[in-house]
Parts: structure tokens; sequence; C-alpha cells
């Protein structure tokens, strides 16, 4: 019998979640696995499969909420507030209230995500915010547009933790920094793509007796509708439950499991576990770093048809403008991900980016006196705001280890983060075109500040890493009896 046959009958005792009274241990199960080693081609082809089968999917629903939380901005150029009769300040508010509900649905949607499976609640909330987005489309009032925004936050507040924590679920640490690029660099796709299909739907403005800011929102809820019924066959909850793996790769995977067990097992529901989420003062000041990175990410995402439109376009041509910008701020996203990556770098691929991005809204407050000089502050603003979002979330998924503890700090993250969303709203106000200095001076000292902070949180990180190598075999011995696991053991070493 092959060594591959051999393997391939142990099939039984790969999943470690299991608890069936087998005659191994858990803890001796998840040992016998850990020692097995993987042949480098092989393990090669697999994460290649995964990505082949999660990446697209992950994609997708990243870009198509980007779409439909951002296409007020656009339908706003499209007429949509002249149409609805939307107050002075209107457009902020409508901007700023999609973030309330989305706050505090974040973190309840994360915790519930293990026991609801991804399968049920990934697709449920995509198809519901689809239907949601549809019917903004014949929103005849002010306050109905509203509402269609708060219930919107709702579903979406429990995509963008859960998609992240999916993706920890099958991937190595060291891989996650390039596939969690796949998830944020759609979202600057995602303006790429809004832009260019809004100046076309405008078009349609008039056809069947609807306005084109209408048909924006119609064929965009539908467009997600089916998103969410396609991924409902896409996704599995888990790799034991992937059709697309056969049985010598959820071997392979519970290898890999296995092997990041120390860090990554989960035993269910655990207070212990959410209490060391919110006792340890690094995941509080990553929320406030990602608040900071937020506040620029959605008014730059929400805002810049509009900025553009200030700057002498008509309304068509401002949506299409808006495509090269967003463009390159993913190709920078993509390369800034590859080199992250390639080198296992965070703090140093994110600083001289985020400096770019402070100039960039230096630039846009001098307000330079041509057109080509604003378009330029918009380039460079861009350049940093996507891969510091994304490339920021990764790096806290990496630093905390146990499902729970990540579930609930990637949650607290988020929650805390995405208030800059009601911020962003608040800032770019009708009153303050054409210059809009307030917006882009607030963004900016946010932006300094999540500088600050992730300055610090990689000082504080690379203490922690120091203290551990200094630690004696004693020290070690006493922390394997009193039963420490999860990133606070000696053998956790956090990415840099």
């Amino acid at each position: 019998m092959t060594s591959k046959e051999n393997d391939q009958m142990r099939i039984e005792a790969v999943d470690i979640d299991q608890k069936d009274g087998a005659e191994m241990s858990e803890a001796e199960q998840i040992k016998e696995l850990a020692a097995n080693e993987l042949d480098p081609k092989e393990e090669k082809h697999l994460v290649w499969k995964l990505d082949r089968h999660i990446a697209p999917v992950a994609m997708g629903l990243y870009l198509i909420a980007f779409l439909d939380r951002a296409n007020i901005g656009n339908a706003a150029v499209g007429g949509m507030t002249e149409d609805l009769n939307f107050p002075a300040n209107g457009l902020s508010v409508a901007t700023s209230i999609f973030y309330v509900t989305y706050v505090l649905f974040e973190t309840p949607a994360t915790m519930l995500l293990r026991s609801l499976k991804p399968k049920r609640l990934i697709p449920a909330v995509v198809i519901i915010w689809g239907g949601i987005s549809l019917a903004n489309g014949f929103c005849k009032t002010y306050a109905q547009v509203l509402a269609c925004r708060l219930l919107l936050g709702v579903c979406e507040a429990a995509l963008s933790p859960c998609l992240v924590l999916y993706m920890t679920t099958f991937y190595r640490r060291e891989e996650l920094a390039l596939r969690l690029c796949y998830l944020y660099m759609s979202s600057a796709l995602s303006g790429v793509i809004g832009g260019l299909i809004a100046a076309g739907f405008l078009k349609m403005d008039g056809l069947q007796g609807l306005r084109g800011w209408q048909w924006l929102y119609i064929i965009e809820g539908a467009i997600t509708i089916l998103v969410g019924i396609i991924v409902f066959f896409a996704i599995a909850n888990t790799y034991q439950s992937a059709r697309y793996l056969n049985k010598r790769e959820k071997w392979m995977m519970s290898v890999r499991q296995a092997q990041e067990a120390a860090f990554n097992h989960d035993d269910g529901f655990s207070w212990v576990e959410i209490r060391k989420a919110f006792t340890d003062p690094v995941i509080w000041l990553s929320g406030f770093v990602q608040l900071g990175l937020d506040v620029c990410l959605y008014g730059y995402s929400t805002f810049l048809v509009v900025i553009i439109n200030q700057f002498g376009f008509d309304r068509i041509s401002s949506q299409g403008i808006t495509a090269p910008v967003y463009f390159f701020c993913a190709l920078t996203y993509f390369i800034g991900a590859l080199v992250s990556m390639r080198y296992q770098i965070r703090y140093f691929v994110l600083l001289p980016l985020a400096i770019i991005t402070a100039i960039g809204y230096a630039v846009l407050i001098g307000y330079p006196p041509s057109v080509g000089g604003q378009l330029v502050g918009c380039f460079l603003a861009g350049a940093g705001i996507y891969i510091c979002v994304g490339l920021h979330v990764t790096w806290l998924g990496q630093n905390v280890a146990g499902f729970r503890k990540r579930s609930v700090s990637v949650g607290l993250q988020q929650t805390v983060g995405n208030t800059g969303g009601v911020v962003a709203g608040q800032i770019y106000r009708s009153v303050d075109k054409p210059r809009y200095t307030i917006g882009h001076g607030v963004s900016l000292a946010f932006w300094v500040l999540a500088i600050a902070g992730m300055t610090a949180e990689y000082f504080i990180w690379k203490s922690r890493n120091a203290a551990r190598e200094q630690m004696s075999a004693e020290d070690k011995d006493e922390m394997d009896v009193r039963g420490i696991t999860g990133d606070q053991h000696y053998s956790f070493r956090y990415a840099l």
C-alpha cells in the first residue's frame, strides 16, 4: 500500500472537531496529524484549488457589497437628491445612517457565524440586501431612502467580518495576506465597475418612465439577488464539506489545521475567549486605528464621484472618470499585498503608502488651480486607502489566535472602525462644495492618527516577540502547566 493510500485510509480521523469517543484523545489525534510533513508541491496545488473556489466568491460578494452601499453617491450625482427633495444635509445623513445599523449588528453577526453556518448566513443576508437595494429604486420620498439605508446596514454588517473569519479557517496565517488582498482589492474594483456601469445606467434616464438613478438601484439589486442564490451553491461550511476537495486533499487540510491547532482550535462558545479579546489593549488600539482608516475609506468611496463632479465635469463624465482612479487604487493594493506576502512584512508596507495618502489629502486641501492638479490629489489620496484598510485587518487576523477570540476581535475591530462611516457622511457636506475643505481636513487628521496607532501596534507586537525569545525553559513549562494557548502561548510569534 502506498503512503498516499495509507493517508487516505486514515481520513476518518481527520476531523479534529469531532468528539465522539475515538480511541485516541482529541489532543493525541491533533499531535499525530501535525507530525505529518506535506509535499510542498502538493500543498501548493491544494492552496491553488482553494483560491479557485474561495477567492472568486469572496471577491464577488465584497464587490457587490461596496457597490450597493456606495452607489448612493452615483445616484446623487444622477439626480436622486433633487428628485426626492433631499434636505441640505440629506446626502450626508443618508450616507451616515447606513453605518449606525452596520456597526450595531457587526459583532453579533460575527459571533453567530459558527452556529448559523456560512452556507446559510452569508447567502441569506446577500439575497435580502439585494431586495432592499432593488426597492431603493422605487423610493418616492427621502424617508423611504433612509429606511432602505438602515435595513441595508443590518444585512451588510454580517459580510465583511464573516468573510475574513471564514477565510482564516481555510488558510495558514502566512497565506492570508494575499488572500484577503483579493477580498479588499475588490472594494477598489467596485469603484471601477460602479463608475462605468453608473455612467451607462444614467443614460437609461426616461426608459419605462424611470430615472437613470432608479435603474441603477434596480439592476444592481437584481444582480445582488442572483449572486446570493449562486453563492448558496458555491460556498462550503468547512473543508470537510467542500465538494471540490477529494479525500486526499481533505486529509491534507486536516494536517494543516492540526499544525495550526495550537493557535486556531475551537472548543465552542467560551466566555473566557471573549474576555481575552475584550481585555487585550491591542485589540482596542487596532479598532481605533481602523476607525481612522475607515473614515477615509468611506468618505473616499462614497464621495469621490461627487468631488470629481465639482471639478467641472458633467454627470455622466464624472462617473467614468472615477474608474481610472479606482483602478490605480486596486493596482497599488495588489502590488503592495504581493510585497507583503513575499517578504512577510506588514508595517513597512503600510507606512510608506499611508504617507502617500496623507500627501494626497494635503494636495486636495490646497485645491490646486488646475483640474489636473486636483485629480493628482485624488490619485495620491487613494494610493494607500484601500491597502491600509485591508492589510490592517489581515494584520490583526494573523496576530490573534483561537477561533472564538479571533472572531470577537475581528468583530470588535470592525465595529469600532466602521463608526468611521458615520463620521465620513457628516464631514463631506453639500454646503462645502466645491472645495470640501472640512471633509479633506478631517480625513487627513484621522489618517495621521491612524498612522501613529499603527506604529504603536508594531512596537507593542515587536516587544512581545522579543519577550518570548527571552523566556527560559522553566517559564515555558509553567505556561504549559497553566494551559495557556492561542496567541498568548510562548511559541506564537506576531507578524510584523
